[in-house]
Formats: C-alpha cells, sequence, structure tokens
C-alpha cells in the first residue's frame, strides 16, 4: 500500500473536522445569544449571575466537542448530545421571558433547531470521512475507525499512537464513554489477518467478547512488558486487510515503536 502524505491526508480531513467544528459551536453559541437575550434590559444586578453560568455550560459544551475533534465515529453521538443539551437550557432561558406572547411555541422551536441543526450538519461530516478509504487518512490526525461484524455500534480503533475496540454496549454498563479495551504501539507485537469460520467466542482484550460470523479478522499479539500484560486479540472486522495495512504504517511512523 502506498501511504500517502501526512499533509494531504491532514488536508482532507481537516476540511471534514472544520464542518464538524462549525457545527458543534451552533448550539452553544446560540444557547449565549438567547441567554443575552433573556436577561437584557431593565432586571436586577443579580441577573448577571444566570449569564454568567449559562455562559460557563456553553464553554463545556465547547470544550466536551473539541476534545472529540480527531474521532469522526463519535462525532455524530457529541453533536446530538450537545444540541439536545442546549436546546434544553435554551427552552429554559426563553421561558423565562416574561413579556412573550408565543414563549411556549418559541422554547419548542429552540429545542427543535438546535437539537437538529447541529446533527444534521455533523452527519455529513461525519459520513465523508468514514465513508472515504481509510487509507486515504492513513498520515492524518484522525482516529480511524472499523465496524465491529455482527455487533452492533462495535468498532476497532487506530489511533495515533495506539488501537481500541469500543463496544457501546459495555460503555454503557460502565456509564464511562471512554470505557475502551486499548493497547499502545510498542505493545503490539504481531498482526495477522485470518478468517474465523463463525458461531465462535473470541475475545478482543479486557473484557471483551464477541460472537462474530463467518469472515476475515485480524489477530494482534500483544506483549506490553510496561504493564505486563501478554494476550491476543482477535477482531472481527470485514475490512481486516485494510485496517493491518493502516495500523503498520501508522506504527512505522510512531516515534515510541
Amino acid at each position: 500500500m502506498t501511504t500517502p502524505s501526512a499533509p494531504d491526508s491532514e488536508l482532507a480531513f481537516a476540511r471534514a473536522r472544520r464542518k464538524y467544528l462549525i457545527a458543534m459551536s451552533l448550539g452553544p453559541i446560540m444557547l449565549v445569544a438567547l441567554c443575552a437575550v433573556s436577561f437584557v434590559g431593565p432586571r436586577s444586578r443579580g441577573s448577571i449571575l444566570p449569564v454568567l453560568g449559562l455562559l460557563a455550560f456553553a464553554l463545556i459544551l465547547l470544550l466536551f466537542g473539541y476534545v472529540r475533534r480527531n474521532s469522526p465515529v463519535r462525532w455524530n453521538r457529541v453533536a446530538a448530545i450537545s444540541g439536545v443539551v442546549a436546546g434544553v437550557y435554551g427552552a429554559v432561558a426563553v421561558l423565562t421571558w416574561r413579556d412573550a406572547e408565543n414563549r411556549l411555541l418559541i422554547a419548542i422551536a429552540v429545542v427543535v433547531v438546535l437539537s437538529l441543526v447541529p446533527w444534521l450538519a455533523v452527519r455529513s461530516a461525519s459520513a465523508s470521512v468514514l465513508a472515504a478509504p481509510k487509507d486515504a487518512l492513513v498520515g492524518a490526525t484522525a482516529e480511524l475507525s472499523f465496524a465491529l461484524r455482527d455487533e452492533a455500534d462495535g468498532w476497532f480503533l487506530i489511533r495515533q499512537d495506539e488501537v481500541a475496540v469500543r463496544i457501546r454496549r459495555e460503555v454503557r454498563r460502565a456509564l464511562d464513554d471512554d470505557h475502551d479495551a486499548s493497547v499502545p504501539f510498542p505493545g503490539i507485537a504481531e498482526i495477522e489477518v485470518i478468517d474465523l469460520p463463525g458461531g465462535e467466542e473470541v475475545e478482543i482484550g479486557l473484557a471483551y467478547t464477541v460472537t462474530p460470523g463467518a469472515g476475515p479478522a485480524l489477530r494482534i499479539r500483544v506483549d506490553d512488558r510496561e504493564i505486563d500484560l501478554q494476550e491476543e486479540w482477535i477482531v472481527p472486522i470485514d475490512e481486516a486487510w485494510q485496517a493491518a495495512e493502516a495500523l503498520r504504517a501508522r506504527m512505522a511512523r510512531s516515534p515510541s515503536k
């Protein structure tokens, strides 16, 4: 596989990431605008406190979206969460408008707009990245994502210095969005593409187990001496060859390997 140059790859990813960041900013910015409108005019001096509180909340939403900027597989979910929360808080701000005749209808419109617009905008950005050939993003900072076979919302992720597996049912049980099984590049001793007969339970690191159908899989032998971990990951993904080449290319570029 010919790995594209990092500048070209980064440029392609940067365009989609820019769309995501703009869309992610819509909810907090509109929230700030609504809060400002809510508290302007002849109010008590204490009214500045709710404004400052909601400004801080908008900043938290912006930071929440920013830290996920390199993970396209999370963009839709992050946009949905941020939009709904911004919409609810914006609606509460609208309901405080004592002189507004149709404040209930305006509040409903705020919830709908702030919830849907950022999510719809982010969908197009994430789809453009996730649908692109993964090898076109090997040189970028994007987190490469490969869907696990026969596992709803399960992903094999190749980051800049580690690989990880995330299965949403396990994340929900742990109530932790960062509950990933991961191993750094220096801990990867061997990568191999194999064929699975299907119907048998396989382990993908830590507590993750799946029962995939027949098809290709990635076998990763882990030998991480820093944490004294030796195990074997069997990762059932249809794009196993592509994932193996992308992983080898990133490991070759990694300064820690």
